[in-house]
């Protein structure tokens, strides 16, 4: 063999070495070519990063293999607190990791909305990110708060396909963890419509804009169907809060509060047992952190109550990115309320 055979011959040896091991430790977990820690000394962020890798992995697939029920199992418990922790992290939307765990997420509902749902009495609801949820029906599907930080958290492309299944979309309020203009263009340019608050693109005519001093009801027709809605006149402190309350063309109610708390309580005087001048709600979407949590849940009086808002990374620190782990702990050990819920991580689904 002359020396250039056998320098092509050791080349060949070494490429193939070098992507076997590249199968073996995948670059998203570990410095490529490297074995030892020592490698990691002094890239804090790195580590983190790929830490974050393996136990978002194995969130997801504990997530997968134990769904979303009225009780919490061991494993389930355990992928909330690891989601917990990453997402505790100083800067997780920096994170690689934690974008490609929420965008992966996103396509497993996604590959659930091509399905066909059987049942006319059929409701599935989806939980997105923070507060963004989908009510999906036989005949329609509806969302609240659609949010994926204008393409930050969740690619527009990713978005667009959600928008696509969606017959219209209720924000509550003018927070950007709540709304994004680019679910709003898409909705647009889809002819999904669009309400919201006064204040939520107020500068927009094509939104729906709907505010007034009290219970407010209407309807409205979709190409799919009729859906009924009541608007309450909420607040998160001085910012109008739109609580929406829809029923769905299969009799179904579900609603969501939005992030509703007025200092000193004031909206709970005319919230007293408002369910008394509505239809009876069967799911409402409730955030976490909701202040007098008891006498929301009281005057509502839902069938099921589904939490959201734990871990919104896009705007909210450290102490107030509300966990898993708290709201297990305050909905079991606190609130004194027997309605059941369910607790969701992102991209999943509850059949009620």
């Amino acid at each position: 063999m002359n020396i250039r055979n056998y320098l092509l011959s050791l080349a060949a040896i070494v490429i193939t070495s070098t992507s076997a091991f590249a199968q073996e430790t995948p670059s998203r977990h570990a410095v490529p070519g490297q074995r030892y820690l020592k490698e990691y000394w002094g890239r804090s962020e790195l580590y983190l990063q790929h830490q974050a890798y393996y136990m978002l992995d194995l969130a997801d697939k504990a997530l997968d293999a134990n769904p979303p029920s009225l009780k919490i199992g061991r494993e389930r418990e355990m992928a909330f607190l690891m989601l917990d922790a990453v997402v505790h992290e100083p800067a997780p939307i920096d994170n690689p990791a934690v974008l490609e765990f929420l965008s992966g997420r996103m396509n497993k509902v996604l590959e659930d909305l091509d399905k066909p749902l059987k049942g006319r009495k059929s409701l599935r609801i989806y939980k997105l990110y923070n507060c963004g949820m989908l009510f999906r029906t036989r005949d329609l599907t509806i969302a609240v708060d659609l949010n994926g930080r204008d393409g930050k958290l969740i690619p527009d492309e990713i978005m667009k396909k959600i928008v696509g299944h969606i017959d219209a979309l209720f924000v509550t309020h003018n927070h950007g963890d709540h709304f994004d203009s680019h679910v709003r263009d898409f909705c647009h340019k889809a002819g999904v419509p669009v309400f919201g608050t006064e204040e939520t693109f107020k500068n927009d005519i094509q939104v729906r804009h709907i505010r007034h001093d009290d219970l407010y009801t209407f309807e409205e027709n979709l190409p799919k169907g009729k859906i009924t809605v009541n608007v309450l006149p909420g607040h998160q402190d001085a910012l109008q809060n739109n609580i929406w309350i829809i029923t769905l063309p299969n009799g179904k109610v579900v609603g969501a509060t939005g992030d509703q708390w007025l200092s000193g309580g004031e909206d709970l005087k005319w919230l007293k047992d408002i369910h008394l001048r509505l239809p009876k709600i069967d799911v409402l979407a409730m955030d976490c952190w909701i202040h007098d949590f008891d006498e929301h849940v009281a005057d509502f009086s839902p069938r099921l109550l589904v939490s959201q808002h734990e871990n919104e990374i896009g705007a909210h620190g450290i102490d107030h990115r509300e966990a898993y782990w708290m709201t297990m702990f305050k909905n079991t050990k606190v609130h004194q309320s027997q309605v059941p819920w369910i607790l969701m991580a992102w991209g999943e689904w509850f059949d009620y």
